[in-house]
């Protein structure tokens, strides 16, 4: 009969501390009661046990060395707050197919093998990677497979974490780490662009054609109305529109902008060179996005959220419920993409609409350098980008107002839209202010 204690934490809130990734670090460290020896002011009873924790020389068990791993990530910053906890869950998947007691000598070539055949058929909804089964040779993938990028990052997170055992000197079998993945690149996306008429779909249906004399059961959220906008005329991503604030948006050398940054409470950049300023489309301003602007720093100054409505998590950042809005959350709600014809299980989601505002500046001659500026792609691997401007928010401003929708949107008013709130008043609660109080 096996006994166990509940110990109870008050960890102060801080924005790099991940609670998690410190209760597994602790549970790691309770499950291997030898290592407690290397606390100060602490004895054991066995005085056998080695009084340290392992040393690089020493053998040590796969699940070992994956809680050390993630807990230097995590605290180092080498993954980001929104990414540690998939790369955990994706990590430990691995690590419970490949045995958490094994030791790290015992890795071996197979071991890459094994999982590449696993990763053919371990299904989307799941959270644990299929045993290897030599009859799947007979049997077709299923549509309910994760994709080829998920597959690339499963399979190179082992690599990784092979990479992380041999640079801390902890042993290691025979590997031949060129074993690779055949099909998809993990640089080439899967998201799918949005043509003419898909657009169209997207801008005609009932979230800008609803009459406030029509009786409707959605509710019409501000981000429902703004985000596609936003997303096709900006190229911004989904997260750097769902965190902007009021004062993110203002004018620059008589140029409107929206400025992409990590400056303000619970705001994060993918990169560096995601930090930018976007010139705001004619198309924007013709809408009445400034007027919605200064309504929203009517209502809390520059630091009140434009989309107070969607509510922060600290592992998916404030995009989550704007994507499941639009892209569905599986076959019981299919999103505002089934409503325009469309599914995100053909390649559609909020992010589709970056690339189709990078398709269309390629389409209008807009060069390749003016747009990575544009979008926040980094630039370091241009030679080119050392001379000259660097495009001046005027250049930015001229090509990014050549952009053209091959779409009527004279129908699209804030203002009409406003009227459809106000037989909702719910829309307008502030998820925000609520999430961060907890």
């Amino acid at each position: 009969m096996s006994c166990t204690n509940t110990l109870t934490f008050t960890v102060p809130q801080h924005n790099t501390l991940d609670p998690l990734t410190l209760a597994a670090t602790i549970q790691a460290l309770l499950n291997n009661p030898q290592h407690l020896n290397a606390l100060p002011g602490l004895s054991l009873r066995d005085s056998s046990a080695p009084q340290s924790l392992p040393t690089a020389s020493q053998q040590v068990t796969l699940q070992y060395v994956a809680n050390t791993m993630v807990h230097e990530y995590a605290v180092l910053g080498h993954w980001e707050v929104g990414s540690t906890h998939k790369y955990r869950s994706q990590l430990q998947q691995i690590i419970n197919l490949l045995g958490p007691d094994r030791l790290t000598s015992s890795l071996c070539t197979d071991d890459l093998t094994n999982l590449k055949a696993s990763l053919k058929h371990k299904n989307k909804n799941s959270l644990s990677l299929p045993e290897v089964d030599l009859s799947w040779d007979d049997l077709e993938e299923s549509e309910g497979n994760i994709g080829g990028e998920t597959i690339h990052r499963y399979f190179n997170l082992l690599k990784r974490f092979i990479i992380y055992c041999e640079e801390s000197n902890y042993p290691l079998g025979q590997i031949d780490m060129n074993v690779k993945l055949a099909g998809k690149s993990p640089t080439t996306s899967h998201y799918l662009t949005f043509d003419p008429t898909e657009l169209e779909a997207i801008l005609t249906s009932r979230v800008y054609t609803t009459e406030p004399t029509e009786r409707f059961r959605w509710t019409p959220y501000s981000y429902c109305f703004w985000l596609p906008l936003l997303g096709v005329f900006t190229g911004a991503r989904p997260g750097e529109l769902c965190q902007l604030y009021a004062g993110d948006v203002f004018e620059e050398s008589g140029i409107p902008v929206i400025r992409i940054t990590d400056r303000g409470p619970l705001q994060r950049l993918k990169t560096d060179a995601s930090a930018r300023h976007i010139p705001i489309h004619p198309q924007l301003l013709a809408t009445g996005f400034l007027d919605f602007v200064a309504m929203r720093r009517k209502e809390g100054g520059r630091f009140q959220p434009l989309f107070p409505e969607l509510p922060y998590d600290q592992r998916h950042g404030h995009a989550r419920a704007a994507s499941r809005w639009f892209s569905g959350q599986g076959i019981t709600d299919l999103g505002y993409l089934s409503a325009c014809g469309l599914s995100k299980g053909m390649g559609y989601c909020l992010y589709s609409f970056r690339h189709t505002f990078i398709d269309m500046l390629r389409k209008v001659g807009v060069q390749e350098m003016m747009i990575k500026t544009l979008v926040g792609h980094t630039l370091e691997d241009d030679v080119t980008i050392n001379y000259g401007q660097n495009f001046s928010l005027a250049q930015r401003h001229e090509k990014l107002a050549h952009l053209r929708l091959d779409v009527d949107l004279s129908h699209i008013a804030w203002e009409n839209y406003q009227r459809l709130q106000r037989l909702k008043p719910h829309c307008q609660k502030n998820r925000r202010a609520a999430t961060q109080r907890r």
